[in-house]
C-alpha cells in the first residue's frame, strides 16, 4: 500500500512542523568557544526564524552548525530550514539523506521530544528510509506511549515495509490505551483487506460492532464487510438494524439505498434515496453527490426522467436559492434537453454568483445548445464590455458564430485565442515543423492543434477549400493523432476530388484507440471505402457506423442515406429502401427530403 508520504511534497513537511526549530532548546553540556560562538548564531537564526525571515535563519544555523558541527540544537536547525527551503538543490535524494543524517543527533539525544521524532519519522520515509522512521516511532511510543499520531504513523511505515501484522499491532496497542475507535477499525480493516485477509476484516468489523452495540454506524460498517462477502442477507439485516437503532440516520437509509440498487431493486431504491434526501444529517454536497449519482443511474439506463422528478423536486425545495442547487437544476435540465430551462436555472445562479465563471461558460454552453447562437454571442458580447473574457468563453464564442454561420467572426476568434496561447504561431500560412518554438508545452501544441482544425471546419463551410485544407495540415503538424482534424479533412478530400488514397489512409487513422466505434469516424471511412469502389468493405464499416449510432442515439439522416446508397451498390435493394426511409425519418431540410424521396422512387421502380 502505497503510504501518502508518496504524495507530500517535502516543503510541506517542513511545513507541517513549522516553527520547530523555535521549540529547541540549547541544553548544553559544557561551554567550549566554539560552542559559544555557535550559540550565538544559533540564537540569531531563532530570532530570524521567529521573525519569518526564513533565507537569514537559514544562514546562520548554517553557520551555527560549521562552527562546531556537534551542536545537535543548530545542525537539527539547519536540517530543518534546508530541507524547508524552495531549493531544488536541496531536495535531490543526497541533500534529502545529507539532512536527515543532521537530524538524528537531536532525535537520539532527545527521544522523548514528540514534535522532532514525527518530523524525523516523515523525512525518513520521504527518502525511503522506512527502517529508520519505525526505529525512532518504536522509541517513541515507548517514551510517549499515550501519543497517538505516534502509533498511526508507525503503523503507516509498517504497511510501507510490507510488515501487516506488525501494522495492525500497533493499532492493537494504541487500542489498549484509547479504546477502540470506528477509524482505528478503518485503518485496520483497510489493512487486512489489502493483504486480502476477509476474514480477518470481517472480525475487525465484528469486534468494533461488539463494543459498540449501541452505534448505528458500526451496524453499517459490518453490513458492508457482509456485502463484500457476498453475505446478502446478513448485510441487508445489518443495515436494518442500524436504521432501528436511529431511525432517522441518513447513512442508514442510503446503506440500504446502495444495498437495494446493487440488488436491482428501483422500488425500494426509490424510496431510500427519498429519505436520505429529506435526512437532516445531510448537507447540501452530499445531497447532491447522491442525486447526481441516482440521475446518472437513471440516464445510464435510458428510464423515464419522471422517476427522479418528484426526487429532485423535495431536493430543490430544501435549498431553493442555493447557487450550488441552482447549478444543479440547470445540469438537470440540460442532461433532460431541456436546455431553455437550463439557461433560465443558471441565470439565477449567476444572478447569487456573478464572479463565476464556470457558470458563465455553461450560460453559453445551453444557449448554443438551445439553438441560440446568436444570443451566446451577444452574451459574451455584453460581457466583454464589462470584463475581459477568459479563454474559455472565447472558444465558446468562437463556436458560436461559427454555429450561426458567422465564419469571419468565428476564424478571427479562433484565431485570436492562437495568438493568445502564442504568438509565434502563424495563423494566415502554412505551419511547419521547423516553425515550432521549443518553449511550447504539449499541452498548448494540442490545444492549437485544435483551434486549427476549427479555423479548417469553418473555411470549408465558406468554401475557402484550400484555406481549409492548409488549416487542417496545420492541425496535423502539431498533432499527427488529431482525430478531428483526420476525419474532417479524409471526409471533404473525398468530397472534393481529392486524394482517396490519403484520405483512407487519414480517415482510417481516426479510428484508432478510442474512437474505433465513434459512428462518425467509423461513417467517413466507409464513404471513402464506398468512392473507392471497395464496396464490400465499406458495407462492413456503414453498418458498424449504423449499430454504434444506435446504440449511442446518435443516428442521423447522413449516416442512413450513406447506407442505403452502400447497400445498393452491394445489390441489397430491400434494405437500401430502408436505410432510405430512415434517413427521411431524421431528415428536416427540404432539399435533403426531396433527394431521398427520389431515391426511395427509384427504388420502388425497380423492384416493379
Amino acid at each position: 500500500m502505497k503510504s501518502r508520504l508518496l504524495f507530500l511534497p517535502l516543503i510541506a513537511l517542513a511545513l507541517a512542523v513549522a516553527g520547530m526549530a523555535t521549540a529547541k532548546t540549547s541544553r548544553q553540556q559544557g561551554v567550549s568557544p566554539e560552542r559559544q560562538k555557535a550559540r550565538y548564531y544559533y540564537l540569531e537564526g531563532l530570532r530570524h526564524q521567529g521573525q519569518e525571515e526564513a533565507q537569514e535563519a537559514y544562514e546562520y544555523f548554517k553557520r551555527a552548525t560549521a562552527i562546531d558541527p556537534t551542536y545537535t540544537e543548530a545542525a537539527s536547525a539547519y536540517a530543518t530550514q534546508r530541507i524547508s527551503l524552495r531549493l531544488d538543490t536541496m531536495r535531490t535524494p543526497a541533500e534529502l539523506n545529507r539532512s536527515l543524517a543532521m537530524l538524528r543527533p537531536f532525535v537520539d539525544k532527545y527521544p522523548d521530544d514528540a514534535n522532532e521524532a514525527l518530523y524525523y519519522s516523515l523525512v525518513a520515509q520521504s527518502v525511503n528510509q522506512i527502517p529508520e522512521a519505525i526505529r525512532v516511532l518504536e522509541s517513541l511510543t515507548e517514551h510517549n506511549p499515550q501519543l497517538s499520531s505516534a502509533y498511526a504513523q508507525l503503523a503507516e511505515a509498517y504497511m510501507r515495509s510490507g510488515e501487516t501484522e506488525m501494522a495492525i499491532e500497533t493499532f492493537n496497542r494504541l487500542e489498549t490505551i484509547d479504546g477502540k475507535s470506528i477509524p482505528i477499525s478503518l485503518t485496520k480493516i483497510s489493512y487486512r483487506l489489502h493483504s486480502a485477509d476477509t476474514v480477518g476484516a470481517v472480525a475487525e468489523a465484528k469486534a468494533i460492532m461488539d463494543a459498540n452495540p449501541a452505534n448505528p454506524q458500526c451496524r453499517i460498517l459490518m453490513g458492508n464487510m457482509m456485502n463484500l462477502v457476498q453475505k446478502k442477507d446478513s448485510a441487508l439485516l445489518y443495515f436494518e438494524e442500524a436504521e432501528k437503532l436511529n431511525p432517522d440516520l441518513g447513512a442508514a437509509k442510503l446503506a440500504l439505498a446502495d444495498f437495494y440498487l446493487q440488488q436491482g431493486d428501483s422500488a425500494q431504491y426509490d424510496a431510500k434515496t427519498y429519505e436520505a434526501l429529506i435526512s437532516e444529517d445531510f448537507g447540501l454536497d452530499e445531497k447532491l453527490d447522491l442525486m447526481t449519482r441516482y440521475i446518472y443511474k437513471i440516464l445510464s439506463e435510458k428510464n423515464n426522467m419522471k422517476r427522479s422528478d418528484h426526487l429532485f423536486e423535495v431536493l430543490r425545495q430544501q435549498f431553493p436559492h442555493e447557487p450550488e442547487m441552482l447549478n444543479f437544476a440547470a445540469q438537470y435540465s440540460a442532461a433532460k434537453g431541456d436546455f431553455k430551462d437550463a439557461a433560465e436555472q443558471i441565470g439565477y445562479a449567476i444572478d447569487l454568483s456573478p464572479s463565476d465563471m464556470q457558470l458563465r461558460a455553461q450560460m453559453m454552453s445551453y444557449l448554443i445548445s438551445d439553438d441560440r447562437a446568436e444570443e451566446a454571442m451577444k452574451y459574451y458580447d455584453d460581457f466583454k464590455k464589462q470584463l475581459t473574457p477568459p479563454r474559455r468563453l472565447t472558444a465558446l464564442y468562437a463556436a458560436a458564430a461559427q454555429i450561426a454561420h458567422h465564419t469571419d467572426t468565428a476564424i478571427n476568434a479562433y484565431k485570436n485565442l492562437i495568438r493568445e496561447i502564442n504568438s509565434n504561431f502563424p495563423t494566415d500560412s502554412v505551419l511547419t515543423a521547423r516553425m515550432i518554438p521549443a518553449s511550447v508545452t504539449y499541452d498548448d501544441m494540442l490545444a492549437i492543434s485544435e483551434l486549427y482544425t476549427s479555423i479548417g471546419d469553418c473555411y470549408y463551410a465558406d468554401k475557402r477549400l484550400q484555406e481549409a485544407y492548409n488549416a487542417y495540415d496545420n492541425a496535423l503538424t502539431l498533432n499527427p493523432d488529431n482525430a478531428m482534424a483526420l476525419n474532417n479533412y479524409a471526409y471533404f478530400l473525398s468530397e472534393n476530388g481529392g486524394d482517396l488514397e490519403r484520405a483512407a489512409e487519414m480517415s482510417l487513422k481516426s479510428l484508432d484507440a478510442q474512437n474505433s466505434s465513434n459512428p462518425t469516424f467509423l461513417d467517413t471511412y466507409a464513404w471513402i471505402l464506398h468512392k473507392k469502389g471497395d464496396e464490400a468493405e465499406a458495407l462492413k464499416y456503414q453498418t458498424s457506423a449504423i449499430e454504434e449510432a444506435e446504440k449511442q442515439g446518435a443516428a442521423h439522416s447522413e449516416l442512413y442515406d450513406h447506407y442505403g446508397d452502400i447497400l445498393k451498390e452491394n445489390d441489397k435493394d430491400d434494405e437500401a429502401l430502408e436505410a432510405y426511409e430512415k434517413a427521411l425519418e431524421h431528415e428536416d431540410k427540404e432539399d435533403a427530403r426531396t433527394k431521398l424521396e427520389q431515391k426511395i422512387k427509384a427504388l420502388k421502380n425497380v423492384k416493379k
